[in-house]
């Protein structure tokens, strides 16, 4: 049921609380809804464009000054310059007062020394001023990384959207192929019940009851089948629409067999030159990823040997035993004042620039070599989508055909049964015949609609 979802899934790849109430009764439309609120994918896909976003805004940020501010206080129970005090008789000495007489006595003091507290703030602002284009080579760069990511959660909304309607659709398919699974099996009880009395009649032989027997024991074995098939759908839904404890009684949901026939009606052509189209998501992806690769590769060569970024600072501090704003908190010398030009260059880095240029080219020439391959996978998912859509169609038309014919047959038989010329197990035989071919039928429309859906997504309709 998944295999051409799951290789879309992986095609794209080649790039990056539970909605409230029971389900009582939920439609296409409810489980719509609780798939976009809740789903695991979607909900990541959501965020990578929410973190893309700003990296955008980080980008940007670079044309902008940078403004850094420190301030730091500290506390010194011991400083480390004490008082300073000197002799009277030094002091005179020293200011050669000794020459007329004169003597002071005692100590005096001269520096009080450093108090307590010591404050320290600085403001620098710094601000490019050129860097050979590398800023707005940077925004380009991660607006399409950002852009990878908005049509991504989009086509992952398009992808759950299909799976979601060919999986109730499939659903819907199930519930009629198991009610005719039941009457089958009646019928198959019949059989072997009417087989068995005509045995012991010496109408029939012992082989006849065992062919009805091994009938019977078939349609077991296909509802097995189909019933693990329909949980199997069922989980499918669950996962996608977030909602675990959802069953089948819950779901309100009808088949637009309309919508189905409308696919398969449009030009097949035009089908396949949709699916391949530049505007196609995966297509479109992988173009922005080249163009991302093309602004890194030009950033690389902006940041080779010898070519500088040119920048300007300017740094205010202030250093001081007092707080900024306190009483005499601003001396001559507590403060500075600084503006600064800076050139920086690399001259040699082993080779990593140069590395990083070849990185870059290579990964454009593989960006190109995964458009490449996209095309040719979205052409055949679309050609297989296609081949699956006709051969469901004309197995329709041939079984539609076919079970006319069988229920001709049946009229027949039942006919000549009341004129006793045949058995009742010829006719219960007849009617199972029937039956098979509407559920073969059944079959074929979950095929045709798993086909129609794929190729409405691929072909964005």
């Amino acid at each position: 049921m998944k295999k051409k979802l799951t290789a879309l899934i992986v095609l794209c790849s080649l790039l990056f609380p539970l909605l409230a109430g029971d389900g009582s009764g939920a439609g296409y439309e409810d489980l719509r809804l609780s798939m976009m609120l809740n789903n695991s994918e979607l909900r990541k896909a959501e965020q990578q464009l929410v973190q893309s976003e700003l990296d955008v805004k980080d980008a940007k940020a670079a044309y902008q000054p940078t403004i850094d501010l420190t301030l730091t206080g500290t506390y010194m129970p011991n400083p480390p310059i004490d008082k300073i005090t000197i002799s009277g008789n030094e002091l005179a000495s020293q200011l050669g007062l000794n020459t007329y007489g004169i003597t002071p006595t005692g100590y005096y003091t001269i520096y009080d020394g450093m108090e307590n507290t010591y404050y320290n703030a600085a403001v620098s602002i710094t601000q490019p001023l050129f860097t050979w284009g590398k800023i707005p080579k940077s925004v380009e760069l991660y607006r399409n990384i950002a852009d990878i990511s908005s049509i991504n959660k989009a086509d992952t909304e398009d992808k759950l959207d299909t799976e979601l309607k060919t999986r109730l659709t499939a659903l819907k398919y199930m519930d009629e192929l198991l009610e005719v699974l039941s009457e089958t099996r009646a019928l198959a009880d019949e059989l072997v019940r009417t087989s068995q009395d005509a045995y012991e009649d010496g109408m029939l032989l012992e082989q006849d009851v065992l062919e009805a027997k091994v009938s019977a024991m078939e349609i077991d074995v296909t509802r097995s089948e189909v019933e693990q098939q329909y949980s199997s759908v069922l989980q499918g839904v669950r996962t996608i629409t977030a909602k675990p404890d959802l069953v089948s009684s819950d779901i309100d949901y009808e088949v637009d067999e309309a919508s189905i026939m409308a696919i398969a009606a449009i030009d097949q052509n035009l089908l396949r030159a949709a699916a391949v189209s530049p505007e196609a998501a995966p297509l479109r992806m992988l173009s922005k990823q080249s163009a991302a690769y093309e602004q890194k590769k030009s950033i690389a060569d902006s940041s080779m040997y010898w070519k500088p970024d040119l920048a300007l600072q300017v740094t205010a501090n202030y250093g001081g035993s007092r707080f900024p704003g306190e009483t005499n908190w601003l001396m001559k010398d507590d403060w500075g004042l600084y503006v600064t030009v800076a050139i920086k260059t690399t001259v040699w880095d082993g080779g990593k620039k140069l590395n990083e240029q070849s990185r870059s080219a290579s990964q454009i020439l593989a960006a190109d070599a995964d458009y490449d391959s996209a095309v040719e996978q979205l052409a055949a998912a679309a050609e297989e989508s296609i081949a699956d859509m006709n051969l469901a169609l004309s197995k329709i038309d041939y079984l539609t055909l076919k079970k006319d014919a069988a229920e001709k047959r049946l009229e027949l038989l039942t006919v000549q049964n009341e004129a006793g010329s045949v058995s009742n197990t010829e006719v219960i035989s007849q009617r199972i015949e029937v039956k098979k071919t509407e559920m073969e039928i059944i079959e074929q429309k979950i095929a045709l609609a798993e086909a129609a859906y794929t190729l409405e997504y691929l072909a964005r309709l």
